[in-house]
């Protein structure tokens, strides 16, 4: 078994600085919206029409409140951010941590070594499958407790 070639700095910042602007542009427009307390709604400042899915059956699609939770994710009110959209939240995290990591690898010229033994293609898709089915049931639960399902 051969080692793995080391990338070239250059080549590490290149994809660092994709990274970090792709990032930095999803975190500005998070910024920039107003969060939505209904906590669905919020893409609509972006010139979008409400979501067909909640329209024709009154229950919100698997991805209403991501918006809003990572407009509220950035501005650090993490709890309105999970309750809006838990995976929106998780997500948001994962955004602004792959900016973190790029900025290391600017800084560097390489990117931080991780071991993750665990770690799988398998099993990266099966948690995010549970995260994202598990929190839409939960967007829903938490809309039957509070009465504001089925929306009209």
């Amino acid at each position: 078994m051969t080692a793995r070639p080391v990338p070239r700095p250059s080549h590490v910042r290149r994809w660092a600085a994709l990274i970090l602007l792709g990032s930095a542009a999803v975190l500005a427009v998070a910024f920039y919206l107003r969060p939505s307390a209904g906590g669905l709604g919020t893409h609509a400042q972006l010139g979008a029409g409400p979501c067909g899915f909640l329209v024709m059956t009154g229950y919100p699609c698997p991805t209403c409140g991501m918006t809003t939770a990572f407009a509220y994710t950035v501005r650090g009110q993490w709890l309105h951010a999970f309750w809006a959209q838990p995976a929106g939240f998780l997500f948001a995290l994962g955004v602004l941590g792959a900016a973190l990591v790029s900025l290391f690898a600017l800084a560097t010229g390489r990117w931080p070594r991780w071991h993750l033994p665990f770690f799988s293609p398998f099993r990266l898709f099966a948690a995010l499958l549970v995260l994202f089915v598990g929190s839409w049931a939960f967007k829903i639960m938490v809309g039957l407790v509070d009465k504001t399902l089925p929306y009209h």
